[in-house]
């Protein structure tokens, strides 16, 4: 006598696989899906408004703010590591902050331009004012990428056109800055920028100079700060935002 053996349908096979599929996958969250098992043995998914709790999302936020400064200090010690300083230049006892080895450095001049558009963006800036002659540099590029026109800010007898002058005092005596008439209106807001501020004396008069036409100054931007040198006191209440600070 022949012994009768079952073979499982290949529905039923199907069937057990899913029934252990889902069970395998019952400890699972997931964020906007839930898979309904139906006596065909097929798998609907349906919509969820929300699957995470308020401490899931707590915690999803707090973990994403820390990222997020962590590749922000990253993006800060990759640019002041690519600034060298150069001692006794251009006269005995300055420590020079030399930026062209951070021009050299793509990956961390690129970072100097992404943190400053990250904090521009948004804050419906029409104007960045550049100071000769690094801020030529760095100017540009933040003006591109945040939808602003770029402004030079010149030293005497540089722009063709007509100007108009602030004088400003230096720790050696006087200089003097120029804009192009024109090249502003009232009611604007303006971003202006350097590579480094020391005393203050040059993004003073900046401000001075566009305040005079009836341009709104935002904040000023540094890559480097000697605070050493208190030229953030010189700024009143002017904001200043910079990125690192000098050796």
């Amino acid at each position: 006598m022949q012994s009768s053996r079952l073979v499982p349908s290949a529905n039923s096979l199907f069937g057990s696989a899913v029934t252990d599929t889902l069970r395998s996958l019952s400890c699972l969250r997931f964020p906007s899906l839930i898979a309904i098992s139906t006596a065909s043995s097929t798998i609907r998914f349906q919509p969820l408004r929300s699957t995470a709790s308020s401490s899931d999302s707590s915690q999803l936020t707090e973990m994403a703010s820390k990222n997020s400064q962590k590749d922000q200090d990253t993006r800060l010690e990759r640019i002041s590591s690519a600034i060298r300083v150069i001692p006794d230049f251009p006269k005995p006892g300055i420590m020079f902050q030399d930026i062209t080895t951070l021009l050299l450095d793509t990956k961390a001049f690129k970072d100097t331009i992404d943190l400053f558009v990250e904090r521009y963006r948004d804050q419906n800036i029409s104007v960045v004012a550049g100071v000769e002659a690094r801020g030529f540099i760095f100017g540009p590029p933040i003006a591109l990428a945040i939808g602003a026109k770029f402004v030079p800010m010149r030293k005497p007898n540089k722009l063709p056109g007509e100007v108009i002058s602030e004088e400003y005092s230096l720790e050696y005596g006087t200089d003097i800055m120029e804009m192009h008439v024109g090249a502003v209106e009232a009611g604007e807001r303006a971003l202006v920028i350097d590579d480094l501020i020391a005393t203050g004396g040059t993004l003073c008069a900046a401000i001075k100079l566009l305040e005079r036409v009836g341009v709104h100054v935002v904040e000023c931007a540094c890559v480097i700060e000697l605070p050493e040198l208190k030229g953030r006191d010189r700024l009143g209440d002017k904001s200043l935002f910079v990125l690192v600070n000098g050796a």
